[in-house]
């Protein structure tokens, strides 16, 4: 009886200790670190939002243990991903056989944010090595992706004002813009 009696306490005593362990490993950000950093990039990049940075940064799990190169890697990483999703965007629209001129915009878009991809796995491994001068170079040349591939559309386009990937731009734009703010304050 003793024995069955112990095992209640002994389970609630586990189970508390496993909740706090899981609380402790899934802890959000440092948040004065993440309201810090947010709040300094986006008031000289008012097209960031405040917002939009903390609820980004902090959606990555590895935010728990980040310190600002942590955060700028985060950022780095949600810029391949939003580059990544501009490319699956291209390749569906490509498919659809668009018009010759849309092809060739198209054209200039994937290749502009292939590109991305490679300047941004660069300024990964920049950051990764504390080289942040570097990683503020091939950011610098990634965070141009959206206006190019705009470009292409605004000088071979039909003269509409909407471009096919106007959301994959500006999704794009916003984490690269807030890779390099923070990746700037580093160094």
């Amino acid at each position: 009886m003793e024995g069955t009696a112990a095992k209640p306490g002994m389970l609630a005593l586990v189970f508390l200790l496993s909740t706090v362990l899981l609380l402790t490993i899934s802890s959000p950000c440092d948040a004065t670190l993440l309201q810090d950093t947010c709040r300094r990039i986006t008031t000289s990049r008012s097209g960031i939002g405040y917002e939009f940075c903390v609820a980004s940064l902090q959606a990555d799990p590895a935010c728990a243990s980040a310190d600002r190169r942590g955060l700028a890697m985060i950022a780095t990483r949600l810029s391949v991903a939003g580059a990544s999703a501009a490319l699956s965007a291209i390749t569906n629209m490509t498919r659809a056989k668009p018009n010759p001129w849309s092809t060739d915009c198209l054209s200039v878009c994937w290749e502009v944010y292939d590109a991305a991809i490679d300047h941004l796995n660069v300024a990964m491994r920049n950051l990764s090595a504390r080289r942040y001068r570097e990683a503020v170079v091939f950011l610098s040349a990634a965070v141009d992706a959206p206006d190019n591939c705009e470009d292409a559309f605004r000088e071979m386009g039909d003269g509409t004002s909407s471009w096919p990937l106007a959301h994959e731009d500006r999704d794009f734009g916003r984490v690269a813009a807030m890779a390099l703010a923070i990746t700037a304050t580093l160094g």
